[in-house]
Formats: structure tokens, C-alpha cells, sequence
């Protein structure tokens, strides 16, 4: 019973700590989007040069620019890469923040939480021998600075694997891999707290599904903060929308993959 009643003392104080970071995180959030969504508000801060009101068009000449330098590279690739692009970058971001979630647990937490991504792991690693990448892995974590800046540890690249990506494949299947990291930590963070916790980073999400050439429809969907749900319910949109994705992004004539969790 002292077994059982520390496992459950520990599984609630690393809940604890995420719920702690995702509520910051959404207080400010939600402060940006009651500022930013008053029309007269925009136009009064694009007058004096505080936002570009030109942002989408610029993102969309940015994604225009990306597909035409990565052509070749597009054509030139065996059927599925986009796909398995996503899915490396899915599993090195689940593992990242499943990981992650125990850094200031106790060791044989942590332990277990390593053992228990080492699949994940080695479906990454898997999928990086199919695009011929290698020495790819998830992003240590060792305090909880290192876990709440996680995000911007992907996009400031610090483990070289979205640079080996770009010069091995192309500029486009770096923002794919990078979607894949971001994606896949919102999924260990909703998986883990079985639906309870979701905090999609829906600006990174936009922004490198944009520029890897993704419909809307594909990605608007994990975007979507909970809102009058169940956290089964929250658990079940996700995965029907990491599932869409990943049937949208199978190449024609390709049996669509499914990702983990359904």
C-alpha cells in the first residue's frame, strides 16, 4: 500500500507541475487573444508599427518560396517521406515532454517514464533510417526551465536534427519535422493527463504547417483549446485530428499510417 500510495503522491505532483506551467501559459494566451481580437485595437498598434498587418501574406510568400527551393527534393523522394518526417518529429517531441514531465521527480520515476518511451524512441529512430538521417534523439531534460521552454528548444534546434533534416531532404521537411516535435509533445501532455491538460502551441503549429504546404483543414484542428469538454472527449478530438493529419499527408496511392493513441 506505501508502494501504491507513492506512485499516486508522484504521478500527482508531476501533473501538478504541468498544470502549473499549461496555466500560465493559457492566462497569457488568453490576454493576447482579448487584446488582438479587437479590429480597432490591430489597426491602432499597425499604425505605429507594433504588428504587421500583412503577416498572413508574408507567411504565405514564405511558404511559396520554401516549396519552390524544395521541389527537387519532393520529387526525388520515395513515396510516405512527409509522413514519416511528421511521425520523427512526433515521437522525439512526445518523448521530450513525456520524459521531461519527471525531471524533478524521483529517480525510479524517472526511470520508468524512460523505459516507458523507449518505443516511441525507436519508431523516431526507425523513421529517420527511412530518410536516411541519423544520431537522432529527444531533447534531455533536467530542471524545470529546460521542461517549460521545450518549445523553444525545438525551434532554436538544439539537438541538430532540424538542420541534418534540411540538409539532407529539404527547407520544407524542416518545417515538417519541427510541426511533428510540437505536435507530439501536446500529445504526451493530453495522453498523460488522459485528456485533462491540452495547450496547443497553435502559433508554432500554424506557422511551420504553413510553410510546409498543409491545408487548413489539416491543421486547424490541433489548434483548439478545450472548450466545454470532457477530458475524454478532449482526448478523443486529438486523436482524430493527429489520424486526419496523418491520412492527409499519406502520399497517393500509400496506405495512410495512424499515430499512436487511437
Amino acid at each position: 500500500m506505501q508502494n501504491r500510495a507513492s506512485g499516486w503522491s508522484e504521478t500527482w505532483r508531476v501533473l501538478a507541475y504541468t498544470l502549473v506551467i499549461a496555466l500560465a501559459f493559457i492566462a497569457l494566451g488568453r490576454l493576447q487573444l482579448a487584446v488582438f481580437g479587437a479590429v480597432e485595437f490591430r489597426q491602432l498598434l499597425a499604425r505605429v508599427g507594433l504588428i504587421n498587418p500583412n503577416a498572413d501574406d508574408k507567411l504565405l510568400r514564405e511558404a511559396a518560396r520554401v516549396a519552390a527551393e524544395s521541389r527537387e527534393a519532393m520529387q526525388r523522394l520515395p513515396p510516405g517521406h512527409r509522413l514519416a518526417t511528421v511521425r520523427m518529429g512526433y515521437e522525439l517531441g512526445f518523448v521530450s515532454q513525456w520524459v521531461g514531465a519527471y525531471a524533478m521527480s524521483a529517480p525510479d520515476a524517472q526511470a520508468r517514464a524512460r523505459d516507458s518511451a523507449q518505443p516511441h524512441l525507436a519508431i523516431a529512430r526507425e523513421q529517420a533510417r527511412t530518410l536516411g538521417l541519423q544520431g537522432v534523439d529527444a531533447l534531455p531534460v533536467r530542471n524545470l526551465k529546460e521542461f517549460a521552454e521545450l518549445n523553444q528548444r525545438f525551434e532554436a534546434d538544439e539537438n541538430g536534427v532540424a538542420a541534418q533534416v534540411q540538409q539532407r531532404l529539404s527547407r520544407l521537411h524542416r518545417h515538417l519535422y519541427l510541426l511533428g516535435a510540437h505536435l507530439g509533445a501536446e500529445a504526451a501532455r493530453v495522453e498523460g493527463s488522459g485528456g485533462q491538460f491540452a495547450l496547443p502551441p497553435a502559433s508554432l503549429i500554424r506557422r511551420h504547417a504553413t510553410l510546409a504546404g498543409i491545408a487548413p483543414a489539416l491543421w486547424e484542428p490541433l489548434t483548439i483549446e478545450p472548450h466545454r469538454e470532457t477530458p475524454p472527449q478532449v482526448l478523443a478530438r486529438y486523436r482524430a485530428a493527429l489520424n486526419a493529419l496523418a491520412q492527409g499527408l499519406a502520399d497517393p496511392g500509400g496506405a495512410p499510417q495512424r499515430v499512436p493513441g487511437d
